[in-house]
């Protein structure tokens, strides 16, 4: 659309925060070689995603996020769920299988004492991946109660 004096304005689609994201265009991965991983690959619309882990336009940090697990009444898949650390507002859920989560969290708690670190891996679609590197990740139960034998708790954190 062009205006008088040759202001052109391009439209631009805004994303708003509510703009739903189903876990069903989510798939998780975990790989426990090296550093342990755990990968999350989003088949919806890129930007809906980004702008859902954004903060003030800005792309989050690892500390800036929260990690965490929810298991189902029927434990399989569970619910993964990634959080704003301020706000506590979700960004995303996606599935990820029980079995998964326990190799990572083995995995993990497996490495040295200071150590016991794991890579959070986004992949948005669109060939350019946020990469976290995080200690912390909490196992809730079904009725919402925290599994601290199964949860990953650094020494530092205090619950």
């Amino acid at each position: 659309m062009s205006f008088a004096g040759g202001v052109t304005f391009l439209p631009i689609r805004a994303v708003p925060r509510n703009e739903s994201m189903r876990r069903e265009e989510f798939t998780t991965h975990v790989d426990t070689d090296e550093l342990p991983r755990l990968t999350v690959s989003f088949a919806g619309t890129t930007d809906v995603l980004r702008e859902r882990l954004a903060e003030d336009g800005q792309s989050p940090d690892a500390s800036d996020i929260d990690v965490s697990y929810r298991r189902t009444p029927a434990d399989d898949p569970g619910v993964l769920g990634v959080a704003h650390r301020l706000t506590g507002e979700f960004a995303f859920e996606a599935p990820l299988a029980a079995s998964d989560l326990h190799s990572l969290v083995d995995a993990t708690s497996r490495r040295e004492e200071g150590d016991r670190r794991y890579q959070l891996r986004i992949e948005p679609g669109d060939g350019d991946p946020l990469v976290f590197e995080k200690e912390a990740l909490l196992v809730y139960d079904d009725d919402g109660n925290l599994d601290r034998e199964h949860s990953l708790i650094p020494g530092s954190v205090e619950l």
